[in-house]
């Protein structure tokens, strides 16, 4: 098997995923998943100077935007074809909120067992271009016929979580977001999105922030003790959010790697699933899916330096904390979608970009990344830092 190495990472900001409330509505709705997509790419291929025709694969975590009205025909192979990837092989990859990670890990297979040399994963969802009944279904259980926070709400009382257990978790994941806001930027691991001119000014604007993370202050502490529908714990404050996000990691075999003279990011190590039998465990399986992907990759949990697991809820991270007797300080150390909002499909890759940023600013060695998604599923992935 060939190794796997990380070349780039890079993600746009995050929009809120709302498209009707003037307070909250996303930087990002005037554009298409594909045009925000393309400026992605963009940017990633400006600063490897990798070209487009050069990329073998291209697979698109993706899940509520598969119905938006700007997703027709492949829009996987539209992507590719508009970015200037013509060569590249496409597919889309769903596995709900675990759709952006699959796409890496499924872009890493093409290298490892079919001769890829360059590979791009992606996870892409604008949930602010889609109805709402689209956010609606994605995010309701089709056995149990409950949303995700009723389910992770029964979860959470049967785990023996309080609401202020959740709460004072929440309040973690806004200061660490707010603290590190910039640092993506700065770290040219977020790309500045050029949005479309305000009406009647014909200047363009630049948006470079996690739009959510800001706005909570004016918004979401208002709804702290406003229990969402079905729940007992669980509120608007101390769940994820709505989101819009694009992210990507290229992906390279070792000789390409050479042949371009890169120096990599990281080596994707290890990627596992993990599946349980009861829809609403799923908070609880990133659990079984850390342990699969650490054996695999050879590695313990005292070998890891941070680990990224999804904020979907919060007792996803406070039960895996005190399953497997993690610190806190090392569990999503710069906040999570509780904060910068949840872009289902997209986040997993999102995740990535974030951990690898980070670990590299602060000189880690191995990180992990992991998410919950439905039904009763999750995934996870190991990287070395190089």
């Amino acid at each position: 098997m060939k190794e796997v190495l990380v070349v780039d990472a890079t993600r746009s900001p995050i929009g809120t995923g709302i498209s009707k409330y003037p307070l909250l509505k996303s930087a990002l709705i005037t554009l298409s998943p594909q045009d925000l997509a393309l400026q992605v790419l963009d940017a990633s291929f400006k600063k490897t100077k990798i070209p487009p025709a050069a990329v073998d694969i291209l697979r698109v975590g993706s899940n509520v935007s598969l119905k938006s009205e700007y997703f027709k025909q492949a829009p996987d192979r539209e992507i590719a074809l508009r970015a200037g990837m013509y060569n590249a092989s496409c597919n889309i990859s769903q596995k709900a909120c675990s759709s952006g990670l699959l796409a890496i890990a499924e872009a890493a297979q093409a290298i490892r067992y079919e001769k890829a040399n360059i590979a791009i994963g992606m996870g892409l969802d604008m949930m602010c271009n889609v109805p709402d009944s689209v956010n609606i279904g994605a995010l309701t259980c089709p056995i149990t016929k409950k949303s995700m926070a009723e389910l992770a709400d029964q979860k959470t009382r049967e785990l023996g979580f309080t609401k202020e257990d959740c709460d004072v978790y929440a309040d973690e994941s806004y200061a660490r977001a707010k603290k590190h806001l910039y640092e993506y930027e700065s770290g040219e691991y977020l790309t500045p999105i050029v949005l479309e001119p305000e009406t009647g000014t014909g200047y363009s604007r630049i948006f470079n922030f996690d739009q959510n993370v800001l706005t909570d202050e004016k918004i979401f502490k208002n709804a702290k003790d406003k229990i969402l529908k079905g729940c007992e714990l669980t509120t608007v404050y101390n769940s994820s959010k709505y989101g819009d996000a694009c992210a990507t990691l290229t992906l390279m075999s070792p000789g390409k790697a050479k042949k371009y003279k890169f120096e990599p990011l990281a080596r994707l190590l290890a990627y596992a699933e993990n599946s349980l039998k009861d829809p609403k465990d799923f908070p609880i399986a990133p659990v079984g899916a850390v342990l699969k992907a650490l054996k695999i990759a050879k590695r313990s949990l005292n070998n890891i330096d941070s680990f990224w697991v999804n904020e979907a809820f919060p007792v996803s991270p406070l039960f895996f904390m005190k399953e497997l007797g993690i610190p806190w300080d090392i569990v999503n150390p710069c906040g999570g979608a509780i904060a910068f909002g949840h872009a289902l499909g997209a986040t997993g890759a999102v995740l990535c970009v974030n951990a690898i940023c980070q670990a590299i600013k602060e000189g880690k060695k191995y990180i992990v990344v992991s998410l919950c998604n439905a039904i009763g599923e999750a995934t996870a992935a190991v990287f070395e830092i190089i």
